[in-house]
This record gives structure tokens, C-alpha cells and sequence, in this order.
């Protein structure tokens, strides 16, 4: 799928002289080869080329399809580069209801002709109304076979934070399917570090194929503003990001 967003804030000089007409349908003859070429190949490909704003169209696209997945690139902007242009990755993923798989500028390539995840990490926080992202990441992991690791980073330790991983831990095995237990492994890291930083090093550390994590709505204008957690992790991770949204 392709959006071609009619107006750009900051258009370049050369880009004047671009025929938008001509453009869109270049993109779409590409569309068409790209799906060609996946059909040949056994898959169920078709592809879209739409005109808009690119949350909005997206979220069309995936309520009129039924879509289960998203998968974007990313920049990993920063910087002027991200308060003029923001992220549309970031954007799409706090705006559409299903999952989103983010592909950051530093993922390691896939080496095999099939993508199959050894070591999922879930990185959350101790908030029982976010045990199902856990329960969702376990469910990942139980089918590869991969191994799993559920991820804290807290900036206090004590009597506290065990009470409530006790809470989290009881509404996490609520949310897994009836007959599955818990077989992975809790790492919880008590630093003054941004959260960010230690999930992407944790995951390089430890080889991990995919980081899942939760990820919340927000405005706009949040995309244009100083990386949070969620942005320094997509643009950082040696891995994909898959991010499911919470309301």
C-alpha cells in the first residue's frame, strides 16, 4: 500500500517540477508488479494506492479490509528532522486498531526465506490493564517455540514493586488462554537510564527477533516532539517492533 499525500509543508524546489499525475501512476504500475510478482509465489497479493493523510487512509484501508497487520518502515527520525516531518510510523500505530510491525532503519535483515522469531521480548510496565500485551507477546512466542521474556525497567526497587508485579502477574495469566501456563522468564532492570535505551539494549544483548510493546494514543503533534519511549525504540531496535495500541 502506498499513500501520496497531496500537500507537503515543506516541499523541495526540484519537487515542483513534478508531474503528481504521472507520479501516481508509476507508483501503481509498481504496486501491480510488486503484487504480480507475490502471486507468482503462491501468496494472496493486491495492492493500494490512495491519496490523503496517511493515519487516515491507512485506518480506511484496514476497517474496509478487515486488515489483522500492519507492517511499516521507519526512519527513526530526530531532531529538526522529526519536528518538521514527525513520524508516520508512530503516527499510524497510536491511530489504528490492529497491530502494527514496525521495520526500523536498524533491524538486522532476515537471513532466510522465512521470518521465524527464537526470542520474543515484551517490554511493559506493571499496570494490570496492560497484562493482555503481555498475554498477546506469550501467545507469539508459544507458537514459534521462541523463548520469552517479559521486560521491566523501573526507576525504583522494593516491597512496592513487588506488589505490584504480584497484581500484574495475576491479571497477565487472567488473559492467557485457558490451559496455557507461564514458561518464560521476568527481567526487571532498576536504573536511572531512559526505558528506551535499556530495551533496545537489552534485545542487542540478548539476540531478541521481535520486541513487542504497548503503545498509547496521542495527538499529532506528539509525532513532531522529542522521542518518548515507544519512537527511540522503533528508530534504535536491532530487531522488528511489533506495537499494540491501549486505549
Amino acid at each position: 500500500m502506498h499513500v501520496y499525500q497531496e500537500f507537503n509543508p515543506v516541499t523541495p524546489p526540484e519537487a515542483i517540477w513534478i508531474n503528481s499525475e504521472n507520479l501516481q501512476e508509476k507508483i501503481e504500475q509498481e504496486l501491480e508488479q510488486a503484487g504480480s510478482a507475490l502471486r507468482s509465489e503462491g501468496f494472496k497479493a493486491e495492492g493500494f494506492s490512495v491519496t490523503g493523510a496517511i493515519q487516515d487512509r491507512i485506518s480506511a484501508v484496514i476497517r474496509e479490509n478487515r486488515i489483522d497487520l500492519l507492517v511499516m518502515g521507519t526512519h527513526g527520525r530526530r531532531g529538526w528532522e522529526r519536528f518538521l516531518f514527525g513520524s508516520d510510523a508512530e503516527s499510524a500505530l497510536r491511530k489504528v486498531q490492529c497491530p502494527v510491525m514496525v521495520i526500523g532503519p536498524k533491524v538486522r535483515p532476515v537471513s532466510g526465506p522465512v521470518w521465524h522469531p527464537n526470542s520474543v521480548v515484551c517490554a511493559t510496565t506493571l499496570d494490570p490493564d496492560s497484562a493482555w500485551i503481555a498475554a498477546y507477546a506469550y501467545r507469539i512466542a508459544e507458537e514459534h517455540h521462541a523463548r520469552f521474556t517479559l521486560f521491566n525497567v523501573e526507576e525504583v526497587a522494593g516491597d512496592e514493586a513487588d506488589k505490584e508485579w504480584g497484581f500484574f502477574e495475576d491479571a497477565f495469566k487472567k488473559d492467557l488462554p485457558a490451559g496455557m501456563e507461564f514458561n518464560g522468564s521476568l527481567r526487571r532492570l532498576v536504573t536511572d537510564s531512559k526505558p528506551g535505551e535499556e530495551i533496545v539494549d537489552y534485545a542487542r544483548e540478548n539476540s531478541a527477533d521481535l520486541i513487542v510493546m504497548g503503545a498509547r494514543s496521542a495527538a499529532d503533534i506528539a509525532t513532531h516532539l522529542v522521542r518518548g519511549t515507544a519512537a527511540r525504540v522503533l528508530a534504535e531496535a536491532p530487531c522488528p517492533v511489533l506495537t499494540l495500541r491501549q486505549h
